[in-house]
């Protein structure tokens, strides 16, 4: 691989990486060229482009064709994303490693720290820990869930004055109605920010207790339960780590109203609107576009258009260039 075909190392199949080799010579090129130089179905060829397209190789306007972007620009940025993706893995050895440690010595009966098993005991434990929080709750949340996503005891911790923070994964907008529950949290108080991905579920109230995944199988549920100081701060860290790079959420923010379909001008010193935020958000978080029209009770096919209205607000053609153009505008 490191030969024949070295993009594989960011994501770039071999099949994606001739073609775009083929094409760097020339100023645009279509489905038919990609078709004729690689002898394959005109489908096969349009799934080349698109994922050529999707990596900020090449970007494509309106009139269907593809114009391949400076590899000396879009290749450095695709090496630092894959960078950024392995830092966070790097990171999350030592607390993960701790959590290891923790789930062992637990199991001979550790004082404060405790394993919890079946649905039934976990969900009790779960919301004791939640109403016992006075000044923080914590939370990395991705599927399964164990109750229902979102679930409302965060608002009322919110109404007694608690800080709620939570980092969810994308795949939690997948759920019919997870995306609108979500926005209703966050219209009343939570702080809510989105990653791509998470390995574990986390819930820590007050630095003083926690509840951590050891199991993320449908249907079933373990965890480790804590109230050691020193696992804590490395769940805490643990925690930091990814609210700090994750991609926040606004209140008030639906979606149903994208740019394109309001009023707003195209003065390029405005601010964003919170519709146009929270996409930005979700594309930064890599919340796929099938998830998205789902939640809004669309057709991808609108879903697309909001998307073409937002990149031409950015002078954008694809994810990649809408959020440098986001982030030269300080809207990210």
């Amino acid at each position: 691989m490191e030969n024949d075909a070295p993009l594989a190392w960011v994501g770039v199949d071999a099949v994606a990486e001739r073609a775009y080799r083929l094409l760097l010579a020339r100023d645009s090129t279509t489905v038919d060229d990609v078709v004729a130089a690689l002898g394959v179905t005109a489908d096969e060829g349009l799934a080349v482009l698109e994922r050529l397209h999707h990596a900020g190789l090449m970007s494509r306007r309106s009139s269907g064709e593809f114009f391949t972007v400076d590899p000396r620009h879009a290749l450095r940025a695709l090496v630092e994303s894959r960078e950024r993706q392995l830092a966070a893995v790097r990171n999350a050895a030592g607390p993960l490693g701790a959590l290891f440690d923790a789930a062992r010595r637990a199991r001979d009966g550790g004082p404060g720290t405790g394993v919890i098993s079946g649905l039934e005991a976990v969900g009790d434990r779960y919301y004791r820990l939640k109403q016992t929080a006075r000044t923080e709750l914590c939370a990395l949340d991705r599927p399964p869930f164990l109750l229902a996503p979102n679930e409302p005891l965060d608002e009322a911790a919110v109404r007694r004055g608690v800080r709620v923070r939570a980092v969810y994964a994308a795949a939690s907008f997948e759920a019919d109605g997870g995306w609108q529950e979500l926005g209703n949290l966050v219209s009343r108080g939570e702080e809510a920010r989105v990653v791509p991905a998470l390995p574990i579920k986390l819930a820590m109230a007050d630095r003083s207790a926690a509840m951590v995944s050891l199991s993320l199988s449908v249907g079933s549920a373990e965890y480790l339960y804590t109230e050691s100081p020193p696992l804590l701060e490395a769940l805490g860290e643990f925690f930091e780590n990814y609210w700090s790079v994750a991609s926040p959420l606004t209140e008030g923010t639906d979606c149903r109203t994208l740019p394109g379909e309001t009023a707003a001008g195209t003065d390029r010193a405005r601010q964003p609107t919170d519709e146009e935020r929270t996409l930005l958000a979700l594309f930064a978080a890599g919340v796929k576009d099938e998830a998205i029209a789902r939640q809004l009770g669309i057709s991808p096919r609108t879903l697309r258009r909001r998307i073409q209205d937002l990149f031409a607000e950015l002078g954008a053609t694809n994810r990649f260039g809408a959020g440098l153009a986001a982030a030269r505008r300080n809207w990210i």
